[in-house]
């Protein structure tokens, strides 16, 4: 219902773009190959928004898992209840969206790269703070927490707000398109290092070091990426 309800602005209020005229028709496993020939395209054409996708992908996989094992951290590591857990839930989300508004005006004036530089950053070393204090009761959590959900939602919105300044013209549902299946293809990465930190060392804390790897990961790739001359600009 809430998904309904928030859609029909969208439906009523924005138009529908013209679809590309003369485009073939595949079929399932046509699609497939057309997908790889796209991305050696990408890859050759416009190889900044190739390697941002990839980045892109690593450190929002890491994103994902802050919010994914931050209940697990605070019921199994930190003691929570299931209320102070729901709690906890609603607060993050509360500070992440008003957090997002504050980075958008950062976006404006410093640039959607800077921004989420800055974000990973400061997961990477607040997660690593949660991590060494994980002994010293609730409070470190709640603080540190908090703090981490601030920068996620700065950091998937500015990676948005980049990748449609990279994205060629005539071109932005195929590349928002590879974004989300970029996102897919590296979903494995933070569920994957968190089930392995915990199985080395057996405590569930440890996954915490899981996820800071895959943002780290992330943040050096995007170092990398050459962004074009006119998102520098």
């Amino acid at each position: 219902m809430w998904t309904i309800v928030f859609a029909i602005p969208l439906f009523v209020n924005v138009p529908e773009t013209p679809s590309s005229l003369g485009a073939p028709r595949v079929g399932f496993f046509r699609s497939y190959v057309e997908l790889v020939k796209d991305i050696a395209a990408l890859y050759r054409d416009h190889r900044s928004t190739f390697w941002f996708l990839l980045a892109s992908a690593v450190y929002r996989d890491g994103l994902a898992g802050v919010f994914a094992f931050g209940g697990v951290l605070a019921a199994v590591v930190y003691g929570f209840s299931a209320n102070e857990v729901i709690l906890f839930g609603i607060a993050a989300n509360v500070v992440a969206g008003i957090a997002t508004i504050f980075a958008g005006r950062l976006d404006d004036r410093y640039g959607a790269r800077s921004v989420i530089i800055t974000s990973l950053s400061i997961l990477v070393a607040m997660a690593i703070v949660v991590f060494l204090m994980h002994d010293a009761g609730k409070l470190p959590f709640w603080i540190g927490g908090l703090v981490l959900s601030a920068c996620v939602g700065p950091a998937q919105a500015a990676t948005r707000s980049l990748l449609a300044r990279v994205t060629p013209d005539g071109m932005q549902g195929e590349i928002f398109g590879l974004y989300a299946t970029t996102g897919r293809v590296a979903s494995f990465l933070a569920p994957g290092l968190w089930a392995l930190f915990i199985a080395w060392f057996g405590a569930t804390y440890w996954g915490i070091l899981g996820i800071v790897l895959v943002l780290l990961a992330g943040l050096i790739l995007l170092l990398f990426v050459r962004l074009p001359k006119h998102v520098r600009l």
